[in-house]
């Protein structure tokens, strides 16, 4: 077949709501992002199979984005089919005391929905970015809590295309990752999530998540950010080094360290991906010029181009 005659078999396929070079900077919380060849928003897991077997069919690599949080978007944007995940529905049952979710419901919604019912445990993911698929690829947490702390099983779609349900066990979790996230090289796709939570009192569950919201308003900063960038290195705490490091507001190009929270890095208006990546390094070289620790990327980077 003729070069991108896969692109335009898939978009027939796909139907008349397939965008074609869509600006990525539309759906990451960092406003950053080039074009996908191909995008398509999806409300339901079924739209979502559907989509990946198309893409499949017809030769075109695919990539998954719930929140479009914790990821940095390549200028030149990201090669084959984006598919959205807004397929967000979520069923919890006190008696049983389980939260159900599919992948594409935020975090938030979530542990807020769960505090209403008296189900203590994901008080931690209050206003947490993000999305449940993505919470759970990264093992996401805050506040002593974690995704591996109280996942009961998720549905995933695995490389060869079955649809399987994976005890928490099999995600093989440690500190912000997963075996999804190690084996990034494989096609696997987090459909829904089950939750194992437990009975608490809805007043005093209210009241830590209005103290965890408050802590959130007054340390993190508001705007166009990844969320964390690096992970926290053993016995120490990444935004810290950062600070120390005297790059508290530190610029390149419109890329910008926050003034609140050394390990949030902001988009001030204007930035590229390539201004992120810089002043990433930069903190990087600086913090293990300095005190000997070396960095990890806690986002993901993705997209074409070789700007990596």
């Amino acid at each position: 077949m003729p070069p991108g005659s896969e692109l335009d078999a898939l978009a027939v396929a796909l139907g008349e709501r397939v965008r074609r070079d869509e600006p990525l900077a539309h759906y990451t919380s960092m406003r950053i992002g080039g074009p996908a060849d191909l995008l398509l928003v999806c409300e339901s897991v079924e739209e979502i199979l559907r989509a990946i077997s198309l893409a499949e069919r017809y030769g075109v690599e695919w990539r998954l984005l719930g929140g479009g949080c914790n990821v940095l978007v390549s200028d030149a944007g990201v090669s084959g089919l984006v598919i959205i995940n807004r397929a967000a529905r979520t069923r919890l049952d006190p008696v049983n005391g389980t939260a159900w979710a599919e992948a594409g419901a935020l975090m938030s919604t979530l542990a807020r929905e769960s505090v209403e019912l008296g189900l203590a445990g994901l008080e931690w993911a209050a206003g947490l970015p993000g999305s449940v698929g993505g919470a759970i690829v990264g093992n996401a947490g805050a506040f002593n809590g974690d995704v591996a702390a109280v996942l009961h099983s998720a549905t995933v779609l695995s490389p060869d295309g079955e649809v399987v349900e994976r005890p928490a066990g099999w995600f093989q979790f440690e500190y912000r990752g997963s075996r999804i996230k190690k084996e990034g090289g494989r096609k696997y796709a987090v459909l829904a999530a089950c939750f194992a939570l437990r009975q608490g009192d809805p007043e005093h569950l209210r009241a830590r998540v209005e103290e965890i919201l408050e802590w959130r308003r007054t340390r993190h900063p508001s705007g166009a950010t990844m969320g964390s960038t690096f992970k926290n290195p053993p016995d120490s705490h990444a935004g810290y080094l950062i600070e120390k490091a005297g790059l508290r507001g530190h610029c390149i190009g419109g890329a910008k360290i926050s003034e609140l929270h050394g390990n949030f890095f902001m988009n001030t208006g204007g930035a590229t991906a390539r201004d992120v990546l810089a002043l990433i390094e930069y903190a990087r070289s600086e913090v293990r010029a300095r005190f000997g620790v070396e960095l990890e990327l806690e986002i993901e980077v993705i997209g074409r181009g070789e700007w990596r």
